[in-house]
This record gives structure tokens, C-alpha cells and sequence, in this order.
């Protein structure tokens, strides 16, 4: 059983990610409760499989599983769970990206 701590710093985590990362994740725990298949599979990609305790609760053990993984594979577990990505990618694919795009705009590369 969580300590009254514990959920307020779960709570105050949960309000911290953006309202429709919220409201969707939300809405996957419901569908979850609901033993929608899919809901399902992705808390148990995560190893969440008390999903009766209130959101934010569960937020907090989805937000500890997730630190656990390597942040390669992060990006998949959130977006279904949040319908976004949470976790800012790595300097590696900020540099990919933004040289993708100035190539993309013919610009040099260096």
C-alpha cells in the first residue's frame, strides 16, 4: 500500500505531463479496468498490473517502470499509454534530426 506521501508526489508528477497525455492516459487505465486487450498489453509492456488503485496512483508505477527501460525503447511503451512520447530523445537523434533537416532545406552539413 502506497504511503499518503507517495501519492501526493504521484499526484504532483501525474498533473506535471501535458493535459492530453493526461486525459489519454486516463482513458487507458479505464479501458484497462475494462480488460480491453489492448490497454492491457500496454501496461503489462511496462509490468503494471494493478490498475485498480486511482490514476495517478498507477501513474507513479508506470513512471518507475518506464525509467527502468532503456530510453531506446521508452518512445514505444509511452505512446500508447500516453498517446505522445514523454521522454525528450537523446542528444544523438536531436543532432540526426536537425542535420536531416538541414539537408532536407540544402544546407551544408557542417
Amino acid at each position: 500500500m502506497a504511503s499518503t506521501t507517495e501519492e501526493h508526489r504521484a499526484a504532483w508528477a501525474f498533473y506535471g505531463i501535458p493535459r492530453p497525455a493526461q486525459v489519454t492516459f486516463r482513458r487507458r487505465v479505464v479501458d484497462a479496468r475494462c480488460e480491453e486487450p489492448d490497454a492491457l498489453a500496454a501496461f503489462a509492456a511496462v509490468g503494471v498490473t494493478n490498475l485498480m488503485r486511482p490514476a495517478v496512483i498507477v501513474y507513479d508505477s508506470v513512471a518507475a517502470a518506464l525509467a527502468e527501460l532503456p530510453e531506446a525503447e521508452r518512445t514505444a511503451a509511452e505512446t500508447p499509454l500516453f498517446g505522445q512520447a514523454l521522454t525528450p530523445p537523446g542528444a544523438a537523434v536531436l543532432v540526426r534530426e536537425v542535420l536531416a533537416r538541414g539537408r532536407a532545406d540544402r544546407l551544408d552539413d557542417r
